[in-house]
């Protein structure tokens, strides 16, 4: 039930094992919440979505599906840029220097807010990214005292591309998670992987092809109300 990533991921893995499945999909696009939308003829996706080097599953997901990641996805080193405001780029170093020389060089950061950022990502790493106990997002940047400019300007995008969440409402440790696999881990695991296509035609429409030509079912359109 449902033709999200989610969804897609686990019809094409049962395809894949020979299990014909059907899928129902209450929308007519496929995507759930990162799915492409038609904007006065212009197809555009419903919110902001950054891939990441770490979506190890996703690109062998694609894989499968018989589509190529290297051609649907253009990979390119971390850079986050507002224009005017705050520009941060990872230079091509071994971790976590990369990540330690974009913090320290980050244009419209100040010193203390660029510091503070460099700290929480050493605490986090001390405790393994993992909290006692689930928090948000904003109760998580309140606790260990992150600059108002490094939450806007950093965190907070990582998190609301990610998690495609409200910050007060993200889960604190999905975003440590997020933080782990990326700028956490090995130097190409941040890199940022920028679709060619709309995110529909990225994995979940290539998802439904393999599923119809192993004799499975999308139906799109058709919403379910209740599981006897």
């Amino acid at each position: 039930i449902g033709g999200g990533y989610a969804g897609m991921a686990a019809a094409a893995e049962l395809a894949a094992g020979g299990v014909p499945v059907t899928v129902f999909e209450t929308s007519r696009t496929l995507g759930g919440r990162a799915r492409r939308v038609e904007v006065r003829g212009f197809p555009l996706d419903n919110g902001q979505h950054i891939l990441v080097g770490a979506y190890t599953e996703l690109q062998r997901l694609i894989r499968l599906v018989g589509a190529s990641p290297e051609a649907l996805l253009e990979r390119k080193p971390l850079q986050l840029h507002f224009p005017g405001r705050m520009q941060l780029a990872a230079p091509r170093l071994p971790a976590p220097l990369h990540l330690a020389a974009a913090l320290l060089t980050a244009r419209g950061l100040p010193l203390g807010a660029r510091l503070g950022a460099i700290r929480f990502m050493r605490r986090m790493k001390q405790d393994g990214f993992r909290l006692d106990r689930d928090t948000s997002f904003t109760e998580l940047m309140r606790r260990h005292g992150q600059h108002e400019a490094a939450i806007r300007y950093l965190w907070q995008p990582l998190c609301v591309s990610a998690l495609n969440t409200p910050p007060q409402e993200a889960s604190a440790q999905v975003f440590l998670n997020v933080l782990r696999d990326s700028l956490a881990a090995a130097r190409e695991a941040s890199d940022l992987l920028l679709p060619r296509t709309d995110f529909s035609a990225l994995f979940p429409e290539p998802a439904e092809r393999f599923v119809l030509d192993r004799g499975g079912e999308v139906l799109r359109g058709a919403a379910i109300r209740s599981v006897a």
